[in-house]
């Protein structure tokens, strides 16, 4: 018996590796599914991860392209799980299977599994298709499916770029995996009422990439990141924000101009892990922004950049959780930004600075060597809400996923 993980990309390992490591770490085969398109040999997670001899890498686009397009379809998918006797299939956030998928053996069914079919050739060879074959495969051979975060959810008024908490989406083809992993109570709620989630199938677990064990190992394995700074500045990391996620542009370039030509920060930019939604590209485009005096780190590893930090400046992005537990200043610049997050709720967890001025004001400080941490009670308060799945400690977060994960197979602890 064993267990197979889809990764398709950077977030998705940061959030389902630790998973794939743990049944591993405790005896378990794994088998790790690399999609087209990631270079698994540069990963210093999945090297710290391959260790453990009984977690198996598999990159799909190795080899010539027929031997590659044959590992991208969907027979390769069953008959790989056939082959490594594949009880439970993890796949990341995002669409189930469609309605006829509901009653194999009714015409609805047929027309589903046929369709799902011209789509494997359609588009075999492409990432996305990968994590479609194996969910299919997984439901024709009748092995459990289950859908893991590909990230943390901490804004309390959006669920996604296109949904507001609050407006109706049907998101139903969710009930179609066998359990679909929250990581948060306040995002599974928002499911269950405005996205017809299935109170059995949509549970919350807390957070892996951020459970204490993980955590620690994390930082540890991260490169280091090599950061020149004039004595008595402060290094300060801008994570650059996705920039149609309701941002004032404007603010955030006008904030980077004013950071720039303070003498006691040393300021980097690190653009958002998904190029597409977040780049550096709005502040090149500005001849004001003089980038002989910030450091573009859009290609360092966020935690060793964080680990190197004194402060962190962050719009509405869950690496703010990574920040507060490195105990880093964390300055969450709200008026940069239309969101609500965590960070607002919870009093005393980062810096709201409501304009430049207390941005500037809350670097002095870092930069005189006191810098504005988050208190005791924010750091539990957050810790409980957004790793621990609303639980309290103490709470053993991988813990948990193991044994859920070993239950969907009927398999004892």
């Amino acid at each position: 018996m064993s267990y197979l993980f889809v990764f398709r990309s950077y977030p998705d390992i940061d959030h389902m590796l630790p998973l794939a490591w743990k049944l591993a770490e405790r005896g378990q085969q794994v088998h790790a599914v690399i999609s087209p398109g990631y270079d698994p040999g540069t990963d210093h997670r999945l090297a710290f991860a391959t260790q453990v001899s009984n977690l198996h890498v598999h990159r799909l686009d190795s080899g010539h392209r027929m031997e590659m397009l044959w590992r991208t379809s969907l027979p390769y998918a069953m008959g790989f799980m056939l082959r490594h006797r594949v009880r439970v299939v993890a796949v990341e956030w995002g669409a189930g299977l469609p309605v006829g998928y509901d009653r194999l053996a009714s015409a609805a069914g047929l027309v589903a599994v046929a369709r799902s079919l011209v789509r494997s050739v359609r588009h075999r060879g492409e990432a996305q298709q990968v994590r479609v074959n194996h969910i299919v495969a997984a439901r024709l051979l009748r092995r459990a499916r289950l859908c893991l975060p590909h990230g943390l959810s901490i804004k309390l008024d959006r669920v996604s770029s296109s949904a507001d908490i609050g407006v109706d989406i049907d998101w139903s083809d969710r009930n179609r995996f066998t359990v679909y992993v929250m990581n948060t109570d306040h995002h599974r709620r928002w499911f269950l009422e405005h996205a017809n989630g299935d109170p059995d199938v949509v549970q919350t677990w807390g957070s892996l990439r951020w459970s204490p064990e993980w955590f620690a190992i994390n930082r540890d394995l991260a490169p280091d990141v090599e950061w020149p700074a004039p004595d008595g500045a402060a290094r300060v990391v801008f994570m650059l924000p996705k920039w149609h996620n309701r941002v004032h542009r404007e603010r955030v370039v006008g904030l980077v101009k004013r950071l720039q030509a303070l003498d006691f920060v040393s300021l980097a930019l690190k653009g958002h892990p998904r190029p597409a939604e977040g780049s550096a590209d709005p502040l090149r485009a500005d001849p004001e922004v003089d980038f002989g005096r910030i450091l573009d780190f859009s290609t360092k590893d966020s935690v060793g950049l964080i680990r190197a930090a004194d402060a962190v400046i962050d719009v509405g992005s869950s690496i703010g959780i990574e920040t507060v537990m490195q105990h880093r200043a964390l300055i969450n610049p709200t008026y940069v930004h239309e969101l609500t997050t965590l960070f607002d709720d919870i009093p005393g967890s980062a810096v709201v600075a409501n304009d430049a001025d207390k941005v500037i004001d809350s670097l002095r400080a870092c930069a005189a060597g006191d810098p504005p941490l988050a208190t005791p009670e924010a750091y539990d308060e957050l810790m409980r809400r957004a790793v621990f799945g609303s639980r309290d400690a103490p709470y053993d977060v991988m813990d948990h996923y193991y044994r859920q994960v070993r239950a969907l197979t009927g398999a004892p602890d």
